[in-house]
């Protein structure tokens, strides 16, 4: 029996089991693989175990899980050349950029950096998630963003500045997961995480009337 704080997909699990029967010499009966999924169900159904471990939430360090994360950044990779050309037009700049980063004490150093750096890719993560045929994919954003904003949350006093908080996130992210961590993929997560704070999926917004953000539109239909 093996346990992972991973998710287990089908594939993985069978060549897990094949590779661990032949190397170990036992049938692939007789081993069972525990993933992340399996062990949230337990969870839930037996939520007095994590009391009897002491294990509180809300007391636990900021962790997010990086996978589904790690799913659109890896299919955004994929596509990012077939809307390369929304880089050349960026949106333009809301007013509520800098109300947002006094709302969420983001330093106007780290704000601007981030801006300057991520700014014109914006359009083009927003494109990618619109697109009717990445219906799927933007319910993983969504369900990434419902995560992080909820885990940031719980655990924004333990942080100074939002500086922190997306840097800690960041290095999370990077250390957790191998896709993430890759050369190729460190700018691409570090722009999503901007537009997730850009867009006004995590931070504090204060007043949306007074101060709109720009929001994601649900893909249309498919003709």
């Amino acid at each position: 029996m093996l346990f992972a704080n991973r998710r287990l997909a089908g594939n993985a699990q069978s060549e897990i089991c094949e590779y661990l029967a032949a190397q170990c010499g036992i049938p692939s009966s007789s081993i069972y693989l525990c993933g992340l999924e399996q062990l949230e169900v337990w969870l839930k159904t037996f939520p007095d175990v994590a009391g009897k471990a002491d294990l509180d939430p809300v007391d636990s360090p900021l962790i997010v899980s990086p996978d589904d994360l790690a799913e659109v950044v890896q299919a955004l990779a994929r596509q990012k050349e077939g809307v390369s050309a929304l880089l050349d037009d960026p949106p333009t700049t809301r007013v509520t950029y800098e109300q947002k980063n006094l709302l969420n004490n983001m330093s106007a150093e780290y704000a601007k950096a981030q801006r300057k750096k991520y700014l014109k890719e914006t359009a083009q993560i927003r494109a990618f998630l619109s697109a009717p045929e990445n219906l799927e994919l933007l319910h993983v954003y969504e369900s990434v963003v419902d995560e992080f904003e909820l885990k940031i949350i719980a655990k924004r006093k333990d942080y100074q500045t939002f500086d922190e908080v997306m840097e800690y996130l960041v290095d999370l992210l990077f250390n957790r997961d191998p896709i993430l961590r890759q050369h190729a993929h460190k700018r691409l997560t570090r722009a999503v995480l901007f537009y997730m704070y850009w867009n006004c999926d995590i931070g504090e917004v204060g007043g949306v009337s007074e101060f709109p953000c720009v929001r994601l539109i649900e893909p249309s239909p498919i003709s």
